[in-house]
């Protein structure tokens, strides 16, 4: 092994958050700040938790005082802090500690599944007032537009589940919201949530129906058994004649 690959080898590896990477500029953290992020991480794992800015300055191509004027804005924009630890030889060191950031990166991940949910959820909505205006083939009124929005936000009904009612009320040739209501009341009641324990729910219905029917049959064939053929009686009499 010669002597760049033994140095490179030695040099070790700093682990970086992809998320991190793709998001940083969404929290506030610019280009030279992530270098100046990515420098201190690199010697915080070979044990140097608080570079001094010459070094900062060496390896990141900045000068030494623009070092400290970025480090003083990742500090002012609580990207960034600086803690004094007092350690087990009894000292007190400071270090960086990048806790604030990773705060603010997490903040941004809930924001952005917050923001997709309620994308979805306007989807949806404009679905379901979209399907339901095509099957009752008229516009909706207010007073209908606030039961299903009472439907999806008071009472959590799945929008699946809406329109499976939809479904059920056409099929009856009702078409009514109050229609529908009573249908997702009636499966609620059952506990019956999603389209899958709907359709499970019907099968099984179908099942006791049809059981019904052939117990039905083979009742009303047992009796016919247990009448029996109509046997001729003849007199002894006629046949004497």
């Amino acid at each position: 092994m010669d002597d760049k690959t033994r140095k490179f080898l030695k040099a070790g590896n700093t682990a970086v958050s992809n998320y991190l990477l793709s998001n940083f500029h969404q929290i506030g953290l610019t280009n030279d700040e992530l270098v100046i992020y990515l420098i201190i991480e690199k010697q915080s794992g070979q044990g140097d938790l608080f570079p001094s800015s010459k070094l900062i300055s060496q390896e990141s191509g900045l000068s030494e005082s623009k070092v400290y004027e970025l480090l003083h804005e990742m500090i002012q924009n609580k990207l960034m802090e600086i803690q004094t630890v007092k350690h087990a030889d009894g000292k007190s060191y400071d270090q960086y500690s990048f806790d604030r950031l990773f705060e603010k990166l997490l903040q941004s991940a809930d924001n952005e599944t917050v923001t997709k949910k309620e994308q979805t959820d306007k989807t949806d909505r404009k679905t379901i007032f979209a399907q339901i205006e095509s099957e009752f083939g008229r516009p909706l009124s207010p007073i209908e537009f606030e039961t299903i929005n009472q439907w999806l936000e008071d009472d959590h009904y799945a929008p699946e589940m809406i329109s499976l009612a939809l479904k059920e009320a056409v099929l009856s040739q009702a078409y009514s919201l109050r229609y529908m209501d009573r249908i997702l009341l009636n499966w609620e009641k059952k506990h019956l949530t999603t389209v899958a324990q709907v359709q499970k729910e019907t099968e099984r219905q179908r099942g006791n129906s049809s059981r019904e029917g052939r117990d039905s049959s083979a009742s009303q064939s047992s009796k016919a058994d247990l009448t029996g053929p109509k046997i001729p009686i003849y007199k002894i009499s006629d046949q004497n004649k």
